[in-house]
């Protein structure tokens, strides 16, 4: 039966003390703040705390990729929605190592935990309600509001970006502008 020791360092894999793919807490911290060129920053899950999320909405009824897609996009008040790549590779390896059985539904995939599925998460059952108190608290913590300014914020770019009399100097203006509130967010 797999256990906690099937996947390396458990608290690791599953997300704690990482951001923007960084190895430990102060590497991660000093990453996020030097801000990481060319990454998209710091994740909502990483594929550690995804496997045991995933498990567990798996565990409360049987679903498709796709509801669980939606389901974690719903439950992270819409701040991350997790790819199909990113989903259904996970589900395969679910598959794999036992703790979760599918079953054909039409063209798609039905997965259902296994007796070997809820043991391993029973085993895990502190890890996920760490995990789901962290999505619930970043749930909390004003990610609508802060999701409707940073939309506003694109909206007016966009709109004023696409004006045909707008100056060289003016786009240079609001890149400044852009990197200046960029600087102060990753230096909070």
């Amino acid at each position: 039966m797999p256990s906690s020791s099937d996947f390396p360092d458990a608290r690791r894999e599953a997300g704690f003390g990482r951001c923007c793919g960084v190895g430990n807490a102060d590497d991660a911290q000093a990453g996020c703040r030097r801000g990481q060129r060319g990454r998209r920053g710091p994740r909502m899950f990483d594929a550690g705390m995804l496997r045991y999320i995933v498990l567990s909405h798996i565990a409360a009824q049987p679903r498709h990729g796709y509801d669980l897609i939606k389901l974690l996009q719903e439950q992270s008040g819409g701040m991350y929605t997790p790819s199909p790549g990113m989903i259904y590779p996970m589900l395969s390896l679910l598959e794999d190592v036992g703790h979760v059985s599918a079953v054909a539904d039409g063209n798609k995939k039905l997965y259902a935990i296994t007796a070997q599925g809820r043991a391993f998460l029973q085993q895990n059952q502190a890890l996920v309600a760490a995990i789901e108190e962290r999505i619930a608290a970043r749930r909390g913590a004003g990610a609508g509001l802060l999701r409707q300014r940073l939309q506003a914020l694109r909206d007016a770019v966009c709109a004023r970006t696409s004006e045909q009399d707008l100056s060289p100097e003016q786009l240079r203006q609001i890149e400044a502008v852009l990197d200046r509130a960029l600087t102060e967010i990753q230096s909070l």
